[in-house]
């Protein structure tokens, strides 16, 4: 038994041994390699390295894929493209699973996949592009997992998408199109497929829930959900319905203000004039307007990030639809003070922002300025994300030079993206790069080193299919061939570059194809066509150089119009300025005369109050001076009376009329009450001085030095009192003392001297 068990495993590790693959990339881009491939890996089930069937720009001869039918596995990706001779993948039948991508591309006999009916499972990209004769993608029916975004593209004859309907949702991802220039999830556009089974399948597969798309984000910084962000206002475009879009947006809405995140609350800002922008029934002047004030508001609070994607959607209106070509560069200088606020880290966008602005100045022909911006386009790094964004930034760089026949450092940026060591599924910026690369060797007569080049951007813009690109580099070939005197090909080249300029209705071409076509008859013989097409060739230059005047003419006028209307609104606002300053200034005369007025007035009246208290005061002062008068010299009187009669009846009793009249000169309380009020308004202060200066002093001395004060003898004061002179001297003598005065006339002296 052991040794049989020996044997078995021996068996089956040289089992597996013959079923290994060389671990190495497999490029088979002839039929004799795939025949060769089979005779010699005929055990292989694995390949572990990616897997190309053809070749990245050009035709291979390629037609039976059986060789390969024992391949069950694939660890890298599978790329099928250019092979024109190709009508089935029969041979792949046993495959199941494909690591990397799987990218069907170019092939023009093509009719089914049906040669993949085992495969389960890709690790990347489905992508079934452009290959016009294909009718048919149930071979894909047993697909279950991706890895990474669907794209069925400009498939001619596909009326139908059935075979993909069993993949999985939760695996599609979105990644870069094939161009490398928008993010997609699931793409069905540009085939016989009706747009409603498109949508259908679009929706089955991504199972777009925009409030779902939003929640999910949440709490992110740009940064990390810029794929995401992009492919949610993709789902919010694709609604039409305004009731629909406006329900969704509310919501979203509230959402945000629910979570306080201050990100996502902008998000749903700029969500609602994205929509608005797109599929709004206001002119469109009206919805960039509503843009603008978004990204100025934006700018204002600081979400910088918010503001230069508004205006980078802003640009494209511009540029595209309204030709509004000097709000194009004020757009795009606002954009850069927004940008000089962020970083690469912070901000996925930038280069496309960059990009953006660059290619403004390139189409005014601003080739210095446009440099600067390409410049910071291409000097970030290249991502998954921005990845076209750069590379197009390389390729305008070695443009603008071009155009400054600077072609040393042309050449620099055109060779750097051929030299760029991403693979990428379809050939797009390399065969670019390589046409631009071979204008450059065209421009200095070496033909022999533009030839390839050439070629190489023919075939990658016609597997595209970008006929307008392939046309700009068949002329220069066609040239190259006149020139080498093969008059054949340079006719057939000439005849495939006009074909597709009229394909493409970029009539603006025939300026340089003209002049080949005339030097082509020329080369025949053939002298009245010469004559035709220089008379040509002068047309469709002046056609071209009108456009071009119109252009400048029409920017110049923009910018007239738009400085005549910034002068008219400086002037309105100087006039409206003007007119308040005026109206300020007549404002404060009428203020300032009512205040005038008023305080006039008031100080008139407080003067007439105190003119009024000081007559009332005069008034009083009078005749409290009066009855203080008329009180003392009432005293006198009856003093000299009381006198009068006590000399005519001395030695008697005082009769009666007597004693009445000293009883009527004596001052009671009630007098005295009187008397010292009218003695404070004549002589205010004197009795408060008195007490605070000698507080020993009591109310009968305070008394009798008022009395003193009004002049009255010692007689007079002792029968106002109602006492003996006797008592007035005891008391004289009493105040004498407390003041410390030596005499009587001292202390009168001190009285007189009271104010």
């Amino acid at each position: 038994m052991r040794i049989i068990f020996i044997i078995l495993v021996v068996c089956l590790h040289y089992s597996e041994v013959l079923a290994q693959c060389p671990e190495v990339e497999l490029i088979l881009s002839s039929q004799k390699q795939v025949n060769d491939f089979g005779l010699e890996n005929s055990h292989c089930r694995r390949i572990d390295g990616d897997v190309v069937i053809g070749i990245p720009y050009g035709k291979t001869d390629i037609t039976d894929l059986t060789p390969l039918k024992q391949v069950r596995h694939i660890g890298g990706s599978l790329n099928i493209l250019n092979n024109p001779e190709l009508h089935s993948l029969d041979g792949l039948e046993n495959l199941q699973s494909i690591g990397g991508y799987l990218n069907i591309f170019h092939n023009e006999p093509l009719e089914d996949v049906d040669g993949l009916k085992s495969l389960i499972s890709v690790g990347g990209n489905l992508w079934i592009i452009n290959n016009s004769s294909l009718t048919s993608l149930e071979g894909l029916r047993n697909l279950q997992s991706i890895d990474g975004s669907i794209d069925v593209w400009r498939n001619a004859s596909l009326a139908s998408v059935e075979g993909l309907e069993n993949i999985d949702p939760g695996s599609v991802k979105a990644t870069l199109d094939y161009c490398l220039v928008q993010l997609i999830d699931v793409r069905v556009e540009r085939n016989n497929i009706s747009t409603e089974e498109g949508a259908s399948l679009v929706h089955v597969l991504t199972k777009r829930n925009p409030v779902e798309q939003f929640q999910k984000l949440m709490n992110k910084p740009y940064s990390k959900r810029a794929v995401e962000t992009d492919i949610l206002y993709q789902s919010i475009k694709s609604i039409s319905d305004s009731v629909e879009a406006h329900g969704i947006l509310d919501e979203l809405t509230d959402i945000s203000h629910d979570s306080k995140d201050r990100e996502m609350i902008w998000e749903v800002k700029l969500l609602k004039c994205y929509w608005q922008l797109k599929n709004g029934s206001a002119s469109l002047p009206q919805r960039i307007a509503l843009m603008e004030t978004l990204a100025g508001q934006a700018g204002r609070e600081q979400m910088f990030h918010m503001a230069a994607r508004a205006l980078k959607f802003i640009s494209y209106k511009y540029f595209l639809e309204l030709r509004e070509y000097n709000k194009i560069i004020q757009n795009c200088e606002t954009m850069e003070q927004m940008l000089d606020h962020l970083s690469p880290e912070e901000f996925p966008d930038m280069a496309g922002c960059y990009l953006s602005i660059g290619k403004a100045h390139y189409f005014f022909k601003d080739y210095n300025e446009a440099i600067r911006y390409f410049r910071n386009a291409a000097a970030l790094p290249k991502n998954g994300y921005n990845a076209s964004h750069v590379l197009h930034a390389i390729n305008n760089l070695g443009l603008c030079y071009q155009k400054l026949n600077h072609l040393d450092t042309s050449d620099y940026y055109f060779t750097k993206i051929l030299k760029d060591t991403v693979s990428y599924p379809v050939e797009v910026w390399a065969g670019i790069a390589s046409g631009n690369l071979g204008h450059n060797h065209y421009f200095r007569g070496e033909y022999q080193k533009a030839i390839p080049l050439l070629q190489r951007d023919i075939y990658n813009a016609i597997s595209l299919p970008d006929w307008g690109l392939a046309a700009g580099s068949l002329m220069p070939l066609a040239d190259i061939r006149l020139k080498q005197n093969d008059l054949e090909e340079a006719k057939r080249l000439i005849d495939q570059a006009r074909k597709y300029i009229y394909k493409t209705r970029q009539t603006v071409r025939l300026r340089l194809l003209f002049p080949i076509l005339s030097k082509w008859y020329a080369a025949m013989g053939q002298k009245d066509k010469v004559a035709d097409y220089i008379d040509s060739t002068e047309q469709v230059l002046q056609e071209y150089n009108d456009k071009i005047q119109e252009l400048k003419l029409l920017r110049f006028h923009q910018e007239s119009s738009a400085k005549l209307h910034i002068n008219q609104m400086k002037s309105q606002q100087f006039r409206q300025q003007r007119d308040f300053v005026v109206v300020i200034i007549f404002l404060f005369f009428i203020g300032t005369s009512m205040f005038f007025w008023y305080r006039n007035k008031n100080i008139k009246r407080k003067q007439e109050l105190h003119e009024l208290e000081l007559k009332n005061a005069q008034e009083s002062l009078e005749n409290a001076r009066s009855r203080l008068t008329d009180q003392a010299r009432k005293i006198r009187e009856n003093d000299k009376m009381i006198h009068q009669f006590q000399q005519e009846f001395k030695g008697r009793i005082d009769p009666p009329a007597l004693q009445e009249l000293k009883s009527s000169t004596i001052l009671t309380r009630a007098d005295w009450v009187s008397f010292k009020k009218n003695f404070q308004k004549v002589y205010p202060g004197i009795l408060s001085t008195l007490r605070t200066s000698y507080p020993d002093l009591t109310p009968a001395e305070l008394r009798l030095l008022c009395l003193l004060k009004l002049g009255l003898t010692n007689r007079e004061m002792a029968t106002a009192q109602g006492v003996s002179p006797q008592s007035i001297y005891v008391t004289n003598h009493r105040i004498r003392k407390k003041l410390g005065l030596e005499n009587q006339d001292k202390l009168e002296e001190l009285v007189r001297e009271m104010k």
